[in-house]
């Protein structure tokens, strides 16, 4: 008797208009992994995209890859350079935050 191992087929599709899943457009995805992101306001919950531009209430944190990536508009978003880190960030840092 012999056993027949069939694995599942796994197709990548790299294409840039993949589904959403449900994410409105201007959220965007991670420039990492590509993943759809589902950003939400840091008080209320409320899923709303972030702020451009004011440092760490523009920042979010990538739920596939774990990447920082910061909102820069237009559901646009990048990695976290030390560029982008204020005084109270290196504060955080050197205080092990």
């Amino acid at each position: 008797m012999s056993i027949e191992l069939l694995e599942p087929e796994v197709e990548i599709d790299n294409d840039e208009d993949m589904d959403t899943e449900g994410a409105p457009p201007i959220f965007g995805r991670c420039p990492v992994c590509k993943k759809p992101l589902f950003p939400r306001d840091k008080i209320t919950g409320e899923m709303k995209a972030p702020p451009v531009g004011t440092g760490y209430e523009s920042r979010a944190k990538c739920g596939g890859c774990g990447a920082i990536i910061c909102y820069v508009g237009n559901g646009n978003w990048r990695v976290v350079t030390g560029d982008d880190l204020t005084e109270d960030d290196k504060m955080a840092d050197s205080l092990g935050m």
